[in-house]
């Protein structure tokens, strides 16, 4: 585990400042919208954030199971399927931290734990800036926010986009290429396979 963090510290750290640019750019969005008093352009512009954040892991995690690829082939590496998820769970280790501190404050009534479930959720808002806009929503008079399972829920995304994208960049699969239009073999193509 040790070697693991040692060789994708880096990784973890980008996608945490992904996360965090992303978080930003969502949470501007939905003071932005908030300030509109529109709520279907609130949900609109949240959704948005969150498809730009699990593009940009997609993205990002895609090359690194491109990366392996090569190592995979040869035998010098192991194939490790789950090594996209991990090094998202592994990112996602101050929200899940956040989870723990608010799961914690919900059920214990503990005074210090309470203030710490408080802060942490708090900063939990602003961290998963993209995912406030959808949070807010009310749910059975409630606003998701207040329930303590949705800090867990909102770290799935991620990690299940990183899962499929690093198994798509280690079989070199591109999810983008069915947006792109198919253009028959150049000339050159043709003469370089003879």
């Amino acid at each position: 585990m040790k070697q693991f963090f040692k060789a994708h510290s880096y990784d973890m750290v980008k996608m945490f400042l992904n996360q965090f640019a992303s978080a930003i750019f969502g949470f501007v969005l939905v003071m932005a919208s908030a300030y509109a008093k529109n709520d279907a352009l609130r949900n609109l512009t949240s959704a948005g954030a969150i498809l730009f954040y699990l593009f940009l892991l997609y993205t990002m995690t895609w090359e690194i199971g491109f990366a392996d690829r090569v190592g995979v082939l040869s035998g010098k590496k192991k194939r490790n399927l789950w090594k996209g998820a991990l090094i998202s769970l592994c990112a996602n280790i101050p929200n899940l931290i956040f989870a723990i501190f608010i799961t914690l404050s919900t059920f214990v009534d503990v005074g210090v734990i309470s203030k710490i479930g408080a802060v942490c959720a708090s900063a939990a808002i602003f961290l998963e800036g993209m995912y406030t806009g959808l949070l807010v929503n009310p749910v059975g008079g409630n606003p998701l926010n207040s329930y303590w399972f949705t800090y867990f829920i909102i770290i799935l995304p991620a990690v299940l986009t990183c899962f499929v994208s690093y198994l798509a960049g280690l079989y070199d699969k591109k999810m983008t290429s069915l947006f792109n239009p198919l253009y028959p073999e150049s000339d050159r193509d043709k003469k370089g396979k003879r």
